[in-house]
This record gives structure tokens, C-alpha cells and sequence, in this order.
């Protein structure tokens, strides 16, 4: 037997049970990815609650700047705060010798001497060594000046690359509250207020040109990268597994302590900014940012090596 034509209200009937499985279906969708994403809200809201704390010492002032380079979210504590850099601050002045190489004023093969105008006490080496037998390319004392952090390389780059065209750029690429105002080790400068300043946002922002190869040039870019992930010790590196490659370059002066950098986290890098000032032990300043890089790399390796539910994923 042929079954009967179905009416128009049977149709009815059938479609309205069709739409209600599909309203269902819709809905436990909706339902299990609000439960992914508070169990992912309540893991960040414990890290961030962990930051908090550790950004609450009482014997100094912290700032903190996180970026997840995978996906763009930021976690930002005194983000504004204005810190005096020290060291860290040689991470622009290589940005600005490599802008200018790439603009044809000079070749980073080029050598050059070490005038005694430029030699000071402090990090580094060159001060150590004859006053007329120094002679290197551009790119050796930059080496110096990044891994060694040598002061008397770091002056010598500026009064090659200019302190005002340094901060032009900075300007340029919205790193406002960034701005270079001093050699090393002019006590007499810091004392008038001619710091080396910036915010642990204005960094995150350079930090991550850098990484997108849009700083200078993408190949620019990756050689200052390749400087800045040569092996060196420092707080952030504390706070991380040796195996865990980063770029990072950290400073201190009386009082302060700053390390800022990207670390390459395998399928999760991330850059991290911490900066310390009003220090009353000088110890503190690495104590505190060891301790949020090591609660930042844990975080973001927990959320890498799970899977949505939050069970663990052997790799």
C-alpha cells in the first residue's frame, strides 16, 4: 500500500518537531561552550588573582605586561606606571642602529674604534681593555651591549645612532612614554631627573613588532631577535626550564629592576614585561619578577599542554 499523501498538518507537525531537535541540539552546544569557556575563564581569573598578588609587594611598586602572542590577549598590571629602565633600555638604541643601517647611514660590518670619550665604569667589558687597541664591527659592540649589557658599547652606539633619534622613533611607533635621556652611568643626569624611562605597555607594544618582523624589517627583526636570545643570565631566565628559549634583555640600577622579553614557549610564545622601582632590598626586584615568570610560564604551558577539559596532553 502506498502510504497517504500527509497533510499540510502533519507537515506541520514533523517540522515542528524537527525545529525543536534542532533548538535542542543548538542548545547543548551552547551550553557545553559556556562550560569551556568558564573553565578557561576561571584558570586565567586564577592567574591573574596570582599576578595580582605578587604585583602587591609591599616593599616595592610593580608593573606587569603579558601578551599572548598566539591569540593577542593581554593581561596588564600598572601597565601606565613609569619605571626607570636601566639596561633595558638598550633594547631600543639596537632597534635604532638597525633602522639606520637599513636607511644606508652605515653598515653594521663597519668598524669602529673606541673613542675615551664614550669608556665607563659598570657592565661590560671594553672599559677593561687598551684605549687604542679596540677595534670591532658595529654589530660586535652591539653584541656587547646586549649580552654583556657593557655600558661603554652602549654609549658608544648612542653617540652613533643619536639619543634624539632614538626617541623619534619611539615617538613614531606609538611608544610614547618610552624615551632615552641619558648616557650610561651619568649619575649626575639621573640625579636632574634625565632618566631612561617607560611603561611595561610601551615595551609590550615594541616587544611585539620585533616579533612580527615589523620594527624595522623582518630580516632587521630577526637578527636583533638572534642577539637578544643569545644565552645570558637574569631573572626572567629564572623563572623558566633551560630547555625554553628567550629574548629578553634585563637592567638594574639602585632601587629598580626590570626584565623584559618574548619567550618561545613551544605553540605558545608570549611576551612578558616586569618592572620594579622604590625597591627597599635590592634582592626583592629579582625575587618578585623570577617569581611571575615562573607562575607566567606555568600558566601558559598548563593551557598549551591540556585539552579543552582540562586534562593533561602528554607531547
Amino acid at each position: 500500500m502506498n502510504p497517504e499523501p500527509m497533510s499540510e498538518g502533519g507537515r506541520e507537525i514533523l517540522g515542528g518537531k524537527m525545529h525543536c531537535r534542532a533548538t535542542l541540539v543548538s542548545l547543548l552546544l551552547l551550553i557545553s561552550l559556556s562550560l569551556l569557556v568558564a573553565q578557561e575563564d576561571l584558570f586565567k581569573t586564577k592567574f591573574v588573582d596570582g599576578l595580582k598578588a605578587l604585583s602587591a609587594a609591599p616593599d616595592a611598586v610593580v608593573g606587569v605586561a603579558i601578551k599572548d602572542l598566539r591569540n593577542g590577549d593581554e593581561i596588564v598590571i600598572n601597565g601606565d606606571e613609569i619605571f626607570p629602565q636601566a639596561s633595558a633600555i638598550k633594547i631600543h638604541i639596537l632597534a635604532e642602529m638597525y633602522r639606520q643601517s637599513e636607511q644606508g647611514k652605515f653598515r653594521l660590518t663597519d668598524i669602529m674604534t673606541v673613542p675615551p670619550a664614550v669608556r665607563v665604569q659598570g657592565s661590560g667589558i671594553l672599559n677593561e681593555l687598551g684605549t687604542s687597541s679596540v677595534s670591532m664591527s658595529i654589530r660586535d659592540y652591539a653584541i656587547l651591549m646586549i649580552v654583556l649589557s657593557d655600558n661603554t658599547a652602549t654609549n658608544l652606539m648612542i653617540e652613533r645612532v643619536g639619543m634624539e633619534n632614538v626617541n623619534r622613533s619611539l615617538q613614531s611607533i606609538g611608544a610614547r612614554n618610552t624615551k632615552l635621556q641619558r648616557v650610561m652611568m651619568d649619575l649626575k643626569a639621573a640625579t636632574e631627573g634625565r632618566e631612561n624611562i617607560s611603561t611595561p605597555r610601551d615595551v609590550m607594544k615594541v616587544l611585539e613588532l620585533l616579533y612580527r618582523g615589523e620594527l624595522v624589517s623582518k630580516s632587521a627583526s630577526g637578527d636583533m631577535l638572534a642577539i637578544l636570545r643569545k644565552p645570558k643570565e637574569g631573572p626572567l631566565r629564572a623563572g623558566l626550564p633551560e630547555t625554553v628559549d628567550l629574548a629578553d634583555k634585563a637592567g638594574d640600577v639602585e632601587g629598580v629592576k626590570c626584565d623584559v622579553g618574548i619567550v618561545y614557549l613551544q605553540d605558545a610564545p608570549y611576551i612578558i614585561c616586569v618592572m620594579t622601582k622604590l625597591l627597599q632590598r635590592e634582592d626583592d626586584g629579582a625575587k618578585i619578577i623570577t617569581d611571575v615568570s615562573r607562575l607566567t610560564y606555568q600558566y601558559f604551558e598548563r593551557k598549551t599542554n591540556s585539552n579543552q577539559f582540562g586534562r593533561r596532553i602528554r607531547r
